[in-house]
Protein backbone atom coordinates (compact mmCIF):
# COMPACT_ATOMS: atom_id res chain seq x y z
CA UNK A 1 0.00 0.00 0.00
CA UNK A 2 1.52 3.77 -1.07
CA UNK A 3 2.11 4.80 2.49
CA UNK A 4 1.50 8.87 1.36
CA UNK A 5 -0.66 10.54 -1.28
CA UNK A 6 -0.28 13.54 -2.01
CA UNK A 7 0.52 15.66 1.44
CA UNK A 8 -1.74 12.86 2.79
CA UNK A 9 0.48 9.96 4.94
CA UNK A 10 -1.51 7.30 5.31
CA UNK A 11 -2.02 6.40 9.25
CA UNK A 12 -4.10 2.97 8.95
CA UNK A 13 -7.43 2.01 7.25
CA UNK A 14 -11.25 2.48 8.48
CA UNK A 15 -12.94 0.47 6.33
CA UNK A 16 -13.76 -0.33 2.61
CA UNK A 17 -17.12 -0.64 0.57
CA UNK A 18 -18.81 -0.57 -2.72
CA UNK A 19 -16.65 2.73 -4.27
CA UNK A 20 -13.03 2.13 -2.42
CA UNK A 21 -11.06 2.23 0.63
CA UNK A 22 -11.35 4.56 3.62
CA UNK A 23 -7.82 5.64 5.12
CA UNK A 24 -7.30 7.19 8.46
CA UNK A 25 -4.61 9.64 7.17
CA UNK A 26 -2.67 12.96 8.16
CA UNK A 27 -2.10 16.09 6.47
CA UNK A 28 1.40 16.61 6.55
CA UNK A 29 0.64 20.36 5.20
CA UNK A 30 -1.76 21.68 7.79
CA UNK A 31 -1.06 18.81 10.58
CA UNK A 32 -4.25 17.81 11.22
CA UNK A 33 -5.83 14.11 10.80
CA UNK A 34 -8.37 13.60 7.98
CA UNK A 35 -10.96 10.58 6.50
CA UNK A 36 -9.11 10.04 3.26
CA UNK A 37 -11.42 8.11 0.65
CA UNK A 38 -9.72 6.77 -1.76
CA UNK A 39 -11.96 5.79 -5.11
CA UNK A 40 -11.67 2.44 -6.82
CA UNK A 41 -9.44 2.13 -9.87
CA UNK A 42 -12.65 2.10 -12.64
CA UNK A 43 -14.32 5.02 -10.87
CA UNK A 44 -10.90 7.17 -10.98
CA UNK A 45 -10.44 6.13 -14.33
CA UNK A 46 -13.64 7.93 -15.58
CA UNK A 47 -13.81 11.14 -16.51
CA UNK A 48 -17.49 11.61 -15.96
CA UNK A 49 -17.26 10.04 -12.80
CA UNK A 50 -14.71 12.57 -11.71
CA UNK A 51 -16.94 15.57 -13.39
CA UNK A 52 -19.58 15.03 -11.27
CA UNK A 53 -17.36 14.31 -8.21
CA UNK A 54 -16.19 17.82 -8.38
CA UNK A 55 -19.71 19.21 -9.19
CA UNK A 56 -20.36 17.24 -5.61
CA UNK A 57 -17.26 18.55 -4.29
CA UNK A 58 -18.41 22.27 -5.43
CA UNK A 59 -21.90 22.23 -3.70
CA UNK A 60 -20.75 20.67 -0.76
CA UNK A 61 -18.24 23.69 -0.66
CA UNK A 62 -20.95 25.92 0.34
CA UNK A 63 -22.04 24.10 3.28
CA UNK A 64 -21.08 24.92 6.80
CA UNK A 65 -22.97 23.10 9.14
CA UNK A 66 -22.20 21.00 12.62
CA UNK A 67 -24.34 18.00 11.96
CA UNK A 68 -22.66 17.61 8.19
CA UNK A 69 -19.02 16.08 8.24
CA UNK A 70 -17.14 18.51 6.20
CA UNK A 71 -15.22 17.55 2.80
CA UNK A 72 -12.03 19.45 2.75
CA UNK A 73 -10.74 18.86 -0.52
CA UNK A 74 -10.28 16.52 -3.64
CA UNK A 75 -7.03 15.23 -4.26
CA UNK A 76 -5.99 13.22 -7.44
CA UNK A 77 -2.68 11.99 -8.38
CA UNK A 78 -1.29 9.75 -11.16
CA UNK A 79 -2.63 6.62 -9.83
CA UNK A 80 -5.32 7.96 -7.27
CA UNK A 81 -8.51 9.82 -6.87
CA UNK A 82 -9.19 10.86 -3.05
CA UNK A 83 -11.83 12.88 -0.94
CA UNK A 84 -10.19 14.18 1.97
CA UNK A 85 -12.90 14.89 4.74
CA UNK A 86 -13.48 15.29 8.23
CA UNK A 87 -12.33 12.79 10.43
CA UNK A 88 -15.02 12.23 13.37
CA UNK A 89 -14.52 10.11 16.91
CA UNK A 90 -17.82 8.82 17.30
CA UNK A 91 -20.17 5.64 17.10
CA UNK A 92 -22.77 5.14 13.78
CA UNK A 93 -26.28 4.70 15.01
CA UNK A 94 -26.14 1.40 12.91
CA UNK A 95 -24.26 -0.01 16.02
CA UNK A 96 -26.58 1.27 18.50
CA UNK A 97 -29.93 0.06 17.35
CA UNK A 98 -32.41 -0.45 18.37
CA UNK A 99 -33.02 2.97 19.59
CA UNK A 100 -35.15 4.09 22.92
CA UNK A 101 -37.99 6.04 21.03
CA UNK A 102 -36.64 9.29 22.44
CA UNK A 103 -32.91 8.82 21.43
CA UNK A 104 -34.34 7.75 18.36
CA UNK A 105 -36.03 11.08 17.75
CA UNK A 106 -33.35 13.67 18.97
CA UNK A 107 -30.84 11.89 16.45
CA UNK A 108 -33.72 12.32 13.60
CA UNK A 109 -34.25 16.20 14.50
CA UNK A 110 -30.80 16.90 14.42
CA UNK A 111 -30.38 15.39 11.17
CA UNK A 112 -33.41 17.07 10.31
CA UNK A 113 -31.92 20.48 10.96
CA UNK A 114 -28.63 19.65 8.59
CA UNK A 115 -30.89 18.07 5.84
CA UNK A 116 -32.86 21.14 6.27
CA UNK A 117 -30.04 23.44 5.46
CA UNK A 118 -28.50 21.37 2.96
CA UNK A 119 -31.80 21.23 1.39
CA UNK A 120 -31.82 24.89 1.39
CA UNK A 121 -28.97 25.45 -0.57
CA UNK A 122 -30.26 22.83 -3.44
CA UNK A 123 -27.82 19.87 -2.06
CA UNK A 124 -29.30 16.45 -1.91
CA UNK A 125 -28.21 13.74 -0.01
CA UNK A 126 -29.43 10.70 -2.64
CA UNK A 127 -27.65 8.09 0.22
CA UNK A 128 -29.40 8.38 3.90
CA UNK A 129 -28.91 5.21 5.38
CA UNK A 130 -27.51 4.24 9.07
CA UNK A 131 -23.80 3.81 7.96
CA UNK A 132 -23.92 7.71 6.98
CA UNK A 133 -24.91 8.96 10.19
CA UNK A 134 -22.68 9.25 12.99
CA UNK A 135 -22.45 10.62 16.53
CA UNK A 136 -19.39 12.05 18.06
CA UNK A 137 -18.19 11.93 21.34
CA UNK A 138 -19.62 15.48 22.14
CA UNK A 139 -23.35 14.01 21.19
CA UNK A 140 -23.18 15.78 18.03
CA UNK A 141 -25.16 13.79 14.83
CA UNK A 142 -22.79 14.27 11.62
CA UNK A 143 -24.04 13.06 8.22
CA UNK A 144 -21.30 11.45 5.91
CA UNK A 145 -21.07 11.78 2.72
CA UNK A 146 -23.13 14.19 0.78
CA UNK A 147 -24.00 13.37 -2.81
CA UNK A 148 -20.65 10.53 -3.23
CA UNK A 149 -23.55 7.87 -4.41
CA UNK A 150 -24.60 10.31 -7.00
CA UNK A 151 -21.64 11.35 -8.54
CA UNK A 152 -20.49 7.17 -9.28
CA UNK A 153 -23.27 7.08 -11.70
CA UNK A 154 -26.73 5.34 -12.30
CA UNK A 155 -25.57 2.73 -14.21
CA UNK A 156 -24.38 0.62 -11.49
CA UNK A 157 -27.17 1.01 -9.08
CA UNK A 158 -28.76 -2.98 -10.07
CA UNK A 159 -25.29 -4.37 -9.55
CA UNK A 160 -24.15 -2.89 -6.85
CA UNK A 161 -26.74 -1.91 -3.90
CA UNK A 162 -24.19 -0.27 -1.85
CA UNK A 163 -22.82 2.76 -4.57
CA UNK A 164 -25.73 4.59 -5.64
CA UNK A 165 -28.30 5.17 -3.00
CA UNK A 166 -28.23 2.20 -1.09
CA UNK A 167 -31.28 -0.29 -2.19
CA UNK A 168 -32.66 -0.56 1.26
CA UNK A 169 -32.92 3.20 1.68
CA UNK A 170 -33.93 4.59 -2.34
CA UNK A 171 -36.89 6.33 -2.82
CA UNK A 172 -39.16 4.52 -5.70
CA UNK A 173 -38.35 7.80 -8.27
CA UNK A 174 -34.84 7.00 -8.04
CA UNK A 175 -35.41 3.64 -9.00
CA UNK A 176 -38.08 4.47 -12.02
CA UNK A 177 -35.47 7.00 -13.40
CA UNK A 178 -37.62 10.15 -12.27
CA UNK A 179 -36.34 13.78 -10.74
CA UNK A 180 -35.19 13.86 -6.82
CA UNK A 181 -35.89 16.27 -4.61
CA UNK A 182 -35.69 17.20 -0.90
CA UNK A 183 -38.66 14.78 -0.61
CA UNK A 184 -36.47 12.09 -1.81
CA UNK A 185 -34.11 12.19 1.06
CA UNK A 186 -37.02 12.58 3.56
CA UNK A 187 -38.69 8.96 2.30
CA UNK A 188 -35.05 7.59 3.27
CA UNK A 189 -35.00 9.09 6.39
CA UNK A 190 -38.35 7.70 7.07
CA UNK A 191 -36.97 4.02 6.44
CA UNK A 192 -33.89 4.66 8.84
CA UNK A 193 -36.12 6.16 11.64
CA UNK A 194 -38.12 2.75 11.30
CA UNK A 195 -35.05 0.94 11.52
CA UNK A 196 -33.62 2.92 14.22
CA UNK A 197 -36.67 2.27 16.49
CA UNK A 198 -37.25 -1.17 15.63
CA UNK A 199 -33.50 -2.48 14.51
CA UNK A 200 -35.40 -3.77 11.19
CA UNK A 201 -35.98 -2.34 8.00
CA UNK A 202 -39.72 -2.11 6.97
CA UNK A 203 -39.62 -5.58 4.73
CA UNK A 204 -38.04 -8.75 4.80
CA UNK A 205 -36.67 -9.04 1.51
CA UNK A 206 -33.02 -10.22 0.60
CA UNK A 207 -33.05 -10.44 -3.20
CA UNK A 208 -32.15 -7.16 -4.98
CA UNK A 209 -35.68 -6.81 -7.25
CA UNK A 210 -38.01 -7.53 -4.87
CA UNK A 211 -36.46 -4.69 -2.28
CA UNK A 212 -36.67 -2.38 -5.52
CA UNK A 213 -40.13 -3.49 -6.16
CA UNK A 214 -41.33 -3.12 -3.22
CA UNK A 215 -39.67 0.70 -3.07
CA UNK A 216 -41.99 1.37 -5.77
CA UNK A 217 -45.45 -0.58 -4.51
CA UNK A 218 -45.00 -2.65 -0.65
CA UNK A 219 -47.19 -0.91 1.87
CA UNK A 220 -45.34 0.40 4.99
CA UNK A 221 -46.01 -1.92 7.98
CA UNK A 222 -46.90 -0.14 11.42
CA UNK A 223 -43.72 0.68 13.36
CA UNK A 224 -45.47 -0.12 16.53
CA UNK A 225 -46.24 -3.47 15.75
CA UNK A 226 -42.71 -4.31 15.73
CA UNK A 227 -41.40 -1.99 18.05
CA UNK A 228 -42.26 -0.59 21.76
CA UNK A 229 -42.75 3.18 20.93
CA UNK A 230 -46.02 5.13 20.72
CA UNK A 231 -48.59 4.74 17.74
CA UNK A 232 -47.73 8.64 16.67
CA UNK A 233 -44.73 7.22 15.11
CA UNK A 234 -46.83 4.86 12.27
CA UNK A 235 -48.48 8.18 11.07
CA UNK A 236 -45.06 10.15 10.95
CA UNK A 237 -42.98 6.71 9.41
CA UNK A 238 -46.04 6.48 7.11
CA UNK A 239 -46.29 9.98 5.54
CA UNK A 240 -42.45 10.35 5.14
CA UNK A 241 -42.34 7.29 3.58
CA UNK A 242 -45.35 7.66 1.21
CA UNK A 243 -44.44 6.71 -2.22
CA UNK A 244 -45.82 9.77 -4.25
CA UNK A 245 -43.14 12.36 -2.65
CA UNK A 246 -46.37 15.03 -3.59
CA UNK A 247 -48.01 12.84 -0.15
CA UNK A 248 -44.38 12.98 1.61
CA UNK A 249 -43.30 15.58 4.24
CA UNK A 250 -42.55 18.55 1.68
CA UNK A 251 -39.54 19.56 3.77
CA UNK A 252 -37.63 19.00 6.96
CA UNK A 253 -38.66 21.43 8.78
CA UNK A 254 -42.23 20.11 8.05
CA UNK A 255 -41.20 16.36 9.44
CA UNK A 256 -39.04 18.07 12.21
CA UNK A 257 -42.45 20.38 13.64
CA UNK A 258 -44.70 16.88 13.43
CA UNK A 259 -42.04 15.15 15.65
CA UNK A 260 -41.85 17.77 17.72
CA UNK A 261 -45.23 18.25 18.53
CA UNK A 262 -45.59 14.40 18.94
CA UNK A 263 -43.58 13.84 21.34
CA UNK A 264 -43.88 17.11 23.80
CA UNK A 265 -41.96 17.26 26.56
CA UNK A 266 -40.64 13.87 26.65
CA UNK A 267 -37.91 14.55 24.27
CA UNK A 268 -34.08 13.17 25.41
CA UNK A 269 -31.91 15.34 26.99
CA UNK A 270 -29.86 17.67 25.46
CA UNK A 271 -26.41 15.59 26.99
CA UNK A 272 -28.05 12.17 26.85
CA UNK A 273 -26.54 11.55 23.22
CA UNK A 274 -22.80 12.37 24.75
CA UNK A 275 -23.18 10.09 27.47
CA UNK A 276 -24.76 7.16 24.94
CA UNK A 277 -21.66 7.37 22.45
CA UNK A 278 -19.16 7.66 25.21
CA UNK A 279 -20.84 5.04 27.35
CA UNK A 280 -20.53 3.02 23.82
CA UNK A 281 -17.06 3.49 23.49
CA UNK A 282 -16.04 2.75 27.37
CA UNK A 283 -17.83 -0.59 26.32
CA UNK A 284 -16.04 -1.35 23.70
CA UNK A 285 -12.37 -0.76 25.11
CA UNK A 286 -13.38 -3.21 27.69
CA UNK A 287 -14.53 -5.72 25.72
CA UNK A 288 -12.55 -8.52 24.28
CA UNK A 289 -12.37 -9.62 21.04
CA UNK A 290 -13.59 -13.11 20.82
CA UNK A 291 -11.72 -14.01 17.58
CA UNK A 292 -13.03 -17.49 17.70
CA UNK A 293 -16.98 -16.16 17.25
CA UNK A 294 -15.74 -13.76 15.08
CA UNK A 295 -14.18 -16.33 12.72
CA UNK A 296 -16.24 -19.08 12.96
CA UNK A 297 -19.23 -16.73 11.70
CA UNK A 298 -17.29 -15.38 8.84
CA UNK A 299 -16.43 -18.43 8.11
CA UNK A 300 -19.75 -19.78 7.28
CA UNK A 301 -20.82 -17.35 5.57
CA UNK A 302 -18.08 -17.97 3.25
CA UNK A 303 -18.80 -21.42 2.98
CA UNK A 304 -22.56 -20.11 1.81
CA UNK A 305 -20.45 -17.69 -0.60
CA UNK A 306 -21.76 -14.91 1.10
CA UNK A 307 -18.50 -12.42 0.90
CA UNK A 308 -20.39 -9.16 1.59
CA UNK A 309 -22.18 -10.99 5.09
CA UNK A 310 -18.65 -11.75 5.97
CA UNK A 311 -17.31 -8.31 5.09
CA UNK A 312 -20.47 -6.91 7.55
CA UNK A 313 -19.85 -9.09 10.41
CA UNK A 314 -15.77 -8.11 10.09
CA UNK A 315 -16.83 -4.33 10.34
CA UNK A 316 -18.87 -4.43 12.80
CA UNK A 317 -16.30 -6.49 14.99
CA UNK A 318 -13.90 -3.87 13.85
CA UNK A 319 -15.84 -0.58 15.03
CA UNK A 320 -15.72 -2.43 18.64
CA UNK A 321 -12.25 -3.13 18.54
CA UNK A 322 -10.71 -0.71 16.16
CA UNK A 323 -7.22 -1.75 17.65
CA UNK A 324 -6.90 -5.25 16.78
CA UNK A 325 -4.92 -5.49 13.92
CA UNK A 326 -5.10 -8.89 12.82
CA UNK A 327 -8.66 -8.15 12.97
CA UNK A 328 -8.39 -5.06 10.56
CA UNK A 329 -5.82 -6.63 8.28
CA UNK A 330 -8.65 -9.64 7.36
CA UNK A 331 -10.98 -6.95 6.88
CA UNK A 332 -9.10 -5.12 4.82
CA UNK A 333 -7.91 -8.64 2.93
CA UNK A 334 -11.84 -9.73 2.71
CA UNK A 335 -12.65 -6.46 1.39
CA UNK A 336 -10.36 -6.18 -1.23
CA UNK A 337 -10.93 -9.74 -2.39
CA UNK A 338 -14.48 -8.65 -3.00
CA UNK A 339 -13.51 -5.59 -4.79
CA UNK A 340 -11.31 -7.62 -6.47
CA UNK A 341 -13.75 -10.62 -7.57
CA UNK A 342 -16.12 -7.67 -8.65
CA UNK A 343 -13.60 -6.12 -10.87
CA UNK A 344 -13.89 -7.06 -14.95
CA UNK A 345 -11.21 -9.58 -15.05
CA UNK A 346 -10.96 -10.04 -11.22
CA UNK A 347 -9.27 -13.57 -9.58
CA UNK A 348 -11.52 -16.14 -9.66
CA UNK A 349 -14.28 -16.53 -6.88
CA UNK A 350 -13.46 -20.46 -6.50
CA UNK A 351 -9.99 -19.80 -5.49
CA UNK A 352 -10.58 -16.17 -3.12
CA UNK A 353 -12.95 -17.68 -1.31
CA UNK A 354 -10.93 -20.64 -0.65
CA UNK A 355 -8.55 -18.90 0.33
CA UNK A 356 -10.01 -16.32 2.92
CA UNK A 357 -12.12 -19.67 4.17
CA UNK A 358 -8.80 -20.85 5.09
CA UNK A 359 -7.39 -18.10 6.81
CA UNK A 360 -10.82 -18.13 8.84
CA UNK A 361 -10.69 -21.72 9.49
CA UNK A 362 -6.69 -21.27 10.92
CA UNK A 363 -7.66 -18.11 12.96
CA UNK A 364 -10.56 -19.59 14.31
CA UNK A 365 -8.82 -22.74 15.41
CA UNK A 366 -10.47 -25.11 13.29
CA UNK A 367 -7.90 -28.15 11.77
CA UNK A 368 -10.88 -30.01 10.34
CA UNK A 369 -11.85 -27.34 8.12
CA UNK A 370 -8.25 -25.69 7.49
CA UNK A 371 -7.05 -29.43 6.35
CA UNK A 372 -10.91 -29.46 4.08
CA UNK A 373 -9.62 -26.62 2.36
CA UNK A 374 -6.44 -27.71 1.68
CA UNK A 375 -7.61 -30.80 0.26
CA UNK A 376 -10.11 -28.87 -1.93
CA UNK A 377 -7.50 -26.55 -3.32
CA UNK A 378 -5.50 -29.53 -4.33
CA UNK A 379 -8.40 -30.84 -5.74
CA UNK A 380 -9.79 -28.19 -7.71
CA UNK A 381 -7.40 -25.52 -7.44
CA UNK A 382 -4.28 -26.54 -9.24
CA UNK A 383 -3.37 -22.57 -9.46
CA UNK A 384 -2.52 -22.74 -5.70
CA UNK A 385 0.61 -23.42 -4.17
CA UNK A 386 0.35 -24.80 -0.60
CA UNK A 387 3.65 -24.14 1.40
CA UNK A 388 4.39 -24.75 5.16
CA UNK A 389 5.95 -21.90 7.12
CA UNK A 390 6.72 -21.96 10.75
CA UNK A 391 4.66 -24.44 11.62
CA UNK A 392 1.47 -23.15 10.18
CA UNK A 393 0.11 -23.92 6.15
CA UNK A 394 -0.46 -20.70 4.30
CA UNK A 395 -1.96 -20.49 0.81
CA UNK A 396 -0.45 -18.35 -1.89
CA UNK A 397 -2.30 -18.06 -5.57
CA UNK A 398 0.53 -18.22 -8.42
CA UNK A 399 0.77 -15.04 -10.51
CA UNK A 400 1.72 -15.38 -13.81
CA UNK A 401 4.12 -13.58 -15.03
CA UNK A 402 4.20 -10.43 -16.97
Amino acid sequence: MTQKIAQFRILGELGAGGMGIVYRALDTELGREVALKRLRSEFAASSDVLERFRNEARLQGRMSHPGIAQLYSLVQTPDAFCIAMELINGVMVKDLMPLDWRIAVAVILQVLDALGYAHSLGVLHRDIKPENVLIDTRGTVKIMDFGIAYAVGSERMTREKSVLGTIEYVPPERILNRPMDARSDIYSLGILLFELLSARLPFDLENDYDIMRWQIEGSVPQVSSVASVPAFFDRIVGKAMRKDPAERYATCSEMAADLQSATGDLLFPADGLQQLVTARIATARAAEFDAASCYREVAGHLQAGNLGAAEHVLQAEARRFPRDSGLLRYLSIVSRARLEIESPGGTSRDQTLCWLRMIAAERCGDRAAFAREIDFAADKLPGFVVATAHGSAQLYPERNSR
